[in-house]
């Protein structure tokens, strides 16, 4: 539509994005009839999804019945329809943070005291601790369209006075810790990390310890020494002056009584394993089946583990003192669970292939391939549903995400982006010349996989799902939070990156042909990665006349409540149907 700026979500663009929405779901209603109560209970069902331990409180997140939870120590403190996003809680202290959305970015912090609620406070909030009475906050302000990508900045409060800004870089995060009257901050971006540490009541006094050309997380002090966790290879534990390599790709670790509780990776599958405090490996705790680690956390001598699996929402651990038991669990489906690679140039890329009971060759295949994000094992609702109802699910583990270390995360970026296309093509390409009927799937940067998938090979597909999609590798970097990930794609304003990025953009690479279906659905409040995206990308599309549907629904970049998500994934469902019904292949 020329006459609408789908970059700027005012009346306009709303009111053709809804109006978009009604034609898609009008098209899809009598299969959406069908698929929306079978699909609801899987939405449903019980998860965990984060957790957070002291010495004297564990809480987490649980999600029950349509409700987001707050849990501390067996007790439910809040329930909501809204999402939480996080929690944090006070060391020797009563307080109790979790951070409430809608599914934007954007939200609510409360903050808690023996259940009752003393704090309340909107914003983009990413984290806090607690200081005395007080507490300080990270906040963002972010810029719809900016002019320029140095917009956004992050800022750490006390209340509602800034503390510490000018000396974090333009375009990264902050994370806030404190141990006892220390403060330990970083800052970081999808490459490097930079650690602060000072005096908790004096801001002044916060210092550059040091700095990394990776990611990291701080583990916290152990016999008075600062431990982090740099993923840098397959990880590296720094233990004071001391650093001891970590065997197999690191995904997370917590100190432990005696040594630290590290979860590796095994073939995109997360395993545990305790080393002493010497660095050497005592021993590990397999799983019965391929799982994956959702969070974990400890109280420095003890451990909690939360782990999922395709079947499975949660599973609850315990470590201490060398044994690992399973306390908690919730499996809904078992499924045929197979593995396999595609020989690419110089690497094998690894793919799980779960095969429905029923002989299908209809078959969904998901790709990320970015960030340092690792697909493992984990609970998908959508996924379930399909493998009960005569549909085959792969889970591609490309590059450009975690499953490997550091080296497989920086086979994915910047001019190497090429990687992770080609080889999610070449899996696509195996169960294609298998007979497969192909749909491709992916959401976030996801979505910006298989939009390029449609548009460069769209002779191996059925259809394409492409949600809360980047497309435009040419203006992303301008639009609301595109400026933290110039350092995954590469920056648009530099003319060495802007040609490769030109090549990979797929708003870019839209030809005059017919292309299969293709469903491209975001969120009308997302204000993380801009609608535009989508809006944009299905207007070109429809210009070639070929079939592509929108939806565009309540809810930002982390979700919706609870009946927004049943429908949006039930229309999900209703497109697959669809486009496996009509196949002539």
């Amino acid at each position: 539509m020329k006459n609408i700026n789908f970059e700027i979500m005012d009346r306009k663009t709303r009111n053709y994005a809804v109006e978009q929405t009604g034609i898609s779901k009008n098209y899809f209603n009598s299969l959406y009839k069908n698929a929306e109560p079978l699909l609801r209970p899987y939405i449903f069902t019980g998860r965990i999804k984060d957790l957070e331990m002291n010495k004297d409180k564990i809480c987490f997140i649980s999600v029950d019945n349509g409700k987001n939870n707050l849990v501390v120590n067996n007790d439910t403190v809040y329930s909501t329809d809204g999402i939480i996003a996080w929690i944090k809680a006070e060391d020797n202290g009563d307080r109790i943070a979790l951070y409430e959305t809608n599914g934007k970015d954007t939200g609510t912090l409360k903050i808690f005291k023996e259940k009752g609620l003393i704090h309340e406070e909107h914003g983009l909030i990413h984290d806090i601790i607690f200081y005395h009475d007080s507490f300080y906050t990270v906040k963002e302000t972010r810029i719809e369209n900016a002019g320029s990508i140095h917009n956004s900045s992050n800022t750490v409060y006390i209340n509602n006075k800034k503390v510490f800004w000018d000396k974090v870089p333009a375009g990264m995060g902050i994370k806030l810790d404190n141990y006892g009257d220390r403060v330990v901050l970083t800052a970081e971006d999808n490459t490097k990390t930079i650690v602060y540490t000072g005096e908790l009541d004096d801001p002044s006094t916060w210092k550059k310890l040091s700095e990394y050309d990776k990611q990291v997380k701080i583990l916290g002090y152990k016999d008075n020494k600062l431990c982090v966790l740099a993923f840098d290879g397959n990880g590296i534990i720094r233990y004071g002056d001391e650093k001891f390599y970590i065997n197999e790709p690191v995904q997370d670790a917590a100190i432990v009584k005696d040594g630290f509780l590290a979860v590796c990776m095994r073939d995109a599958k997360s395993i545990p394993m305790f080393y002493n405090s010497s660095g050497k490996k005592i021993k590990e705790f397999p799983l019965d089946s391929p799982t994956g680690l959702i969070s974990m956390d400890s109280d420095g001598n003890r451990a909690l583990l939360i782990m999922g699996s395709f079947g499975i929402p949660y599973q609850m651990y315990s470590y201490e003192e060398g044994k690992l038991e399973k306390i908690k669990s919730n499996p809904v489906s078992e499924f045929n669970i197979e593995e396999d690679f595609v020989s690419m140039e110089g690497y094998k890329v690894h793919y799980f292939f779960l095969k429905s009971s029923k002989e299908t060759l209809n078959t969904l295949v998901y790709g990320y391939g970015g960030f340092n994000i690792s697909l493992v094992p984990s609970y998908n609702s959508l996924f379930a549903y399909l493998l009960d109802h005569g549909f085959n699910v792969v889970v591609c583990n490309l590059p450009g995400g975690g499953e490997y270390g550091e080296e497989w995360h920086r086979l994915g970026m910047g001019k190497n982006k090429i990687n992770v296309f080609s080889s999610f093509q070449e899996i696509i390409r195996k169960f294609h010349d298998a007979g497969h009927r192909i749909i491709c799937y992916g959401v976030s940067n996801g979505g910006l996989l298989s939009s390029y998938t449609l548009t460069s090979v769209p002779e191996l597909l059925e259809g394409a799902i492409i949600g809360n999609p980047v497309i435009d590798l040419m203006k992303f970097h301008k639009l609301l939070a595109g400026q933290y990930w110039t350092s995954e794609y590469g920056n648009p304003d530099n003319t060495e990156d802007a040609a490769f990025l030109e090549k990979y953009s797929p708003m870019d690479q839209v030809k005059n042909i017919k292309y299969p279906p293709a469903l491209i659905y975001s969120r009308l409040e997302d204000d993380r990665v801009h609608p535009y995206h989508a809006l944009a990308f299905y207007e070109k599309l429809k210009e070639t006349g070929s079939d592509a549907y929108l939806m565009m629904g309540n809810g930002g970049h982390l979700g919706a409540g609870m009946e927004d998500m049943t429908s949006e994934t039930a229309y999900i469902a209703s497109f697959i149907h669809h486009v496996f019904s009509n196949s002539s292949r």
